[in-house]
């Protein structure tokens, strides 16, 4: 029996050695594969937030759900359209166009747990009101803010904003596959996935977010009639 512990205690140390740099080797896959694809699509990267977005989004549930936020992984420009896999260049949005990993806690000490959200973001011109839309499928950490819904539409919860939540549901249809919380906020739209996305996928959600934000757009100037 004297033996065993520090056999186990090497054995231990050595799991987490392992556990380490696995998590090293990850995190810098992740972090080449979206500098790729954002050299790509004629966009930019930076593996930190120089932005400052938690603060530029702090009107947005998401900023204010847990704590330690951050934002981190940031693919951002003028998106114009082209995915690297089709080559296709479709049209893209005027406005800038954000995509990041957004991390934070909830909980402390042994009940501390991680939550982390992919992110789209597009700072429009559009005159279009406040809104809250939580995805049903993401149901086990609603933000507080997001725990009293005004009814249904689609696969979403309405917080805020019921009377354009028909248009927005229509606007951002092709996400029927996939649970997203949507939020505008002084014009600011932002697209929340609780699975963030795979620098392989990063183009083709950027993509499927662009078609969304056109139809958003043409929808816009009913908002002021």
């Amino acid at each position: 029996m004297q033996f065993a512990f520090p056999i186990i205690l090497i054995v231990a140390l050595g799991v987490g050695m392992i556990l380490l740099a696995w998590m090293g080797w990850s995190r810098r896959r992740r972090l080449m594969g979206l500098a790729r694809t954002a050299n790509e699509m004629g966009m930019r990267f930076s593996p930190d937030d120089p932005f400052g977005l938690t603060k530029h989004y702090s009107g947005f549930v998401l900023a204010s759900a847990g704590h330690s936020g951050r934002a981190e992984n940031v693919v951002f420009g003028r998106y114009d359209g082209r995915d690297p896999q089709t080559r296709n260049n479709a049209s893209g949005v005027p406005w800038m166009l954000r995509a990041f990993d957004y991390c934070f806690e909830v909980g402390h000490g042994t009940r501390r747990l991680s939550r982390r959200y992919g992110v789209i973001a597009a700072d429009t011109d559009l005159d279009l009101p406040d809104l809250l839309m939580w995805s049903s499928e993401d149901s086990e950490h609603v933000p507080l803010a997001a725990g009293r819904p005004l009814g249904r539409s689609g696969q979403w919860m309405v917080i805020t904003g019921m009377e354009f939540a028909r248009t927005m549901t229509e606007a951002f249809s092709n996400y029927s596959d996939r649970p997203i919380d949507l939020q505008i906020d002084n014009g600011s739209v932002m697209i929340c996935s609780p699975v963030r996305w795979k620098p392989a996928e990063l183009a083709a959600e950027l993509a499927r977010a662009v078609e969304c934000l056109q139809r958003l757009r043409k929808e816009s100037p009913r908002l002021t009639e």
